[in-house]
């Protein structure tokens, strides 16, 4: 009998250091699976605008101005002495993630007539608001864009490229067939940003 009860002890605590040993691991678990989540939460793109603003319309190039004051990071636009006409601009805030993701939108023309779209969104994880519209990978790489790689999708009317630059998501739509080569149609995009307005300057006291 005596000896029944010695193993019996032991049995316990063998099975209680195995039941140490087993949250010892979960815990050792979740620590590590857990500190990857809060480093991707730590890098995630910036928050939405929390609430929407007045939309606002351009109807030449010169107030284009005015809506890059409103658009919160670069946004993607044609240089000066591309050849390219301006026809017609916007920024308006669509709904995004309980908040507002804001678009910054400009129609432009070839000298030829073709028309080219040109899409800034804050934030650059705002990728459902391009829309589908049956769009589909081309087996084509698409055109580099201000030193980044962009990814060229297709449907049956137009071609759809779009890239990130960290901040915000830039999207160009032409129709098909191209009018003139991609590289040498994007190659006078760039990132462009609103200027601050400079904060007044004032005299030290005497």
């Amino acid at each position: 009998m005596k000896k029944t009860g010695a193993i019996r002890r032991v049995v316990r605590k063998g099975l209680g250091a195995l039941l140490v040993l087993l949250l010892l691991s979960f815990l050792w678990l979740v620590l590590i699976v857990g500190q990857p989540q809060e480093t991707r939460e730590a890098a995630a793109d910036p928050t939405p605008l929390p609430a929407a603003g007045q939309a606002l319309r351009a109807d030449s190039e010169a107030d284009l101005p005015a809506l890059a004051a409103a658009f919160p990071a670069p946004f993607i636009s044609f240089m000066s002495g591309s050849g390219m006409v301006f026809v017609s601009g916007s920024c308006e805030d669509v709904p995004f993630r309980g908040g507002y993701a804001r678009v910054l939108t400009q129609y432009w023309q070839t000298a030829e007539g073709s028309p080219m779209i040109l899409q800034s969104i804050f934030p650059a994880s705002a990728l459902e608001i391009m829309g589908k519209r049956d769009y589909s990978f081309s087996g084509t790489a698409g055109p580099v864009l201000f030193g980044q790689p962009s990814v060229r999708m297709e449907n049956a009317d137009t071609i759809r490229l779009h890239a990130a630059d960290g901040t915000g998501l830039h999207v160009i739509t032409l129709p098909k067939p191209v009018p003139a080569s991609l590289p040498d149609l994007t190659r006078s995009l760039q990132l462009f940003q609103a200027e601050k307005p400079s904060e007044p300057q004032t005299s030290p006291s005497v």
